[in-house]
């Protein structure tokens, strides 16, 4: 049976899963923009939460639809309770949740407030904030998989019908934690990707961010010529199935055989497409 076919539905929600790098190295100047990279991370974020959320109101001042449950897991410096490690990215009435149903996400951002707009014009507009910019410590990656996997897991035996979970790592370095519990990075991108419903194994994708300005490589087909770490980030990602190569070419990119889910390099307004195109399933059913 063809996998990744599954629409989203009430009855069949998908899930979607963002890790977000909070390191350190992410309060760096993200080129020209004028913010850091935790800044410009976030508002990548937030912006593909207010998309979600419009895509799932099917008329104006209509409710959001249970089409989707979200969860933002956060790794390096934590908020809760300050040091080095993984949490839950949201904050407020939200705050220490896992999986998140999207009409639960769409009633409690953190706040309502002006934004810049992402991709860079002179304007702002005023929108829901889920996610803060925040930056510190090392790079815990393998313990976010972990933390990250657990909820998919219980998730996936819950929904076995679905589109499998969809999980979008964003990073802007070198993990710093493996071997994590005894297992390696590659160890715990398996053992993640091994969870699966009827329609498929769990994706995992992978963004990342650099501070300098560079060439864009979005959903590569081959390893070779990507600057460090790209070789390794693209062994971790998982092939773009069908739907959403279709979603990327009619989004302009030239998407070979064998694309992975991986953008390297990527500037603001590009994120927000990636993150788009890896977060769009096949139609909705209603």
């Amino acid at each position: 049976m063809e996998k990744y076919r599954q629409s989203v539905s009430r009855s069949e929600p998908g899930c979607v899963v963002i890790l977000l790098d909070r390191s350190d190295s992410m309060k760096l100047a993200w080129g020209r923009t004028g913010a850091s990279l935790a800044e410009g991370a976030a508002l990548a974020v937030n912006n593909i939460l207010l998309d979600m959320c419009i895509k799932a109101t099917t008329e104006v001042n209509a409710p959001v639809r249970h089409y989707f449950d979200v969860g933002i897991f956060s790794y390096g410096a934590r908020v809760t309770e300050p040091g080095e490690g993984v949490e839950s990215a949201f904050g407020g009435v939200l705050a220490g949740r896992g999986l998140v149903p999207l009409p639960e996400l769409a009633e409690h951002p953190v706040a309502v407030r002006e934004e810049p707009s992402i991709d860079l014009m002179p304007v702002s507009a005023r929108m829901p904030v889920w996610v803060d910019p925040v930056h510190g410590y090392r790079t815990p990656m393998c313990q976010a998989i972990a933390v990250a996997g657990a909820h998919v897991f219980d998730w996936a035996a819950a929904h076995p019908d679905s589109f499998p979970p969809i999980v979008v790592n964003i990073t802007d370095g070198m993990v710093t934690d493996s071997p994590y519990d005894g297992a390696t990075l590659q160890d715990w991108v398996r053992r993640l990707t091994s969870i699966e419903t009827d329609d498929g194994a769990t994706l995992f994708f992978n963004v990342f961010l650099s501070p300098f300005e560079v060439n864009e490589i979005v959903f590569p087909s081959d390893p070779n010529g990507l600057p460090s770490p790209g070789p390794d980030l693209f062994a971790l990602s998982s092939p773009l199935p069908p739907p959403m190569v279709d979603n990327a070419r009619v989004d302009g990119y030239d998407v070979r055989p064998g694309a992975r889910g991986l953008a390297f390099n990527v500037g603001r307004s590009t994120l927000l497409r990636v993150l788009q195109i890896g977060t769009r399933v096949p139609d909705r059913a209603r």
